[in-house]
Order: C-alpha cells, then structure tokens, then sequence
C-alpha cells in the first residue's frame, strides 16, 4: 500500500508526468490511496474517488469518474454543506 498527500503538487511539468505516468503503471500491483486537489488526477488514475466534505468522506460513483458530470458531480457534493 502506498499513500501520498498531494503528490504532484510540487513538481514541474515534467517531473510531474513522469510521477502520473509511474503511478499508472505500479497501480495495478499496487493499493495507492492519494490526496489531491486536482480534479484531472483524479479522473486518470483512480478506481474509486472519495470526497472529504466538511469532515465526512463520500464515495463517489465510480460511473462518474469518467463522465462528463465529474466536476459538476463534486462541485454540487462539496457546495452542500455550505448552504447549511
């Protein structure tokens, strides 16, 4: 199992490629659990995507990852406890 906290963040452009393109490759042997604030990460390299939202993790259907209500998808989660 391996876990990263925002594991492109600090990268260059180049580096950072690399790092998504090395992810993909040993994911598949691999449990890899990350935390990102890049939707576009996301949608490349996940299985599964939860949400942490105002302390609560939402798992998202996986239909979604690759659809395009994605964003539109995470946005409405995430603006729902601000209008409480």
């Amino acid at each position: 199992m391996i876990l990263l906290d925002e594991p492109l963040t600090y990268f260059d452009v180049v580096v950072a490629l690399e790092m998504k393109n090395l992810l993909k490759k040993i994911k598949k042997e691999h449990i890899i659990i990350f935390s990102t604030h890049i939707l576009q990460l996301t949608t490349d390299l996940c299985d599964e995507i939860v949400v942490l939202n105002d302390g609560i993790l939402e798992l998202l259907d996986n239909k979604l990852i690759k659809s395009p209500e994605f964003e539109a998808e995470i946005m409405e989660i995430l603006k729902e406890n601000e209008n409480d």
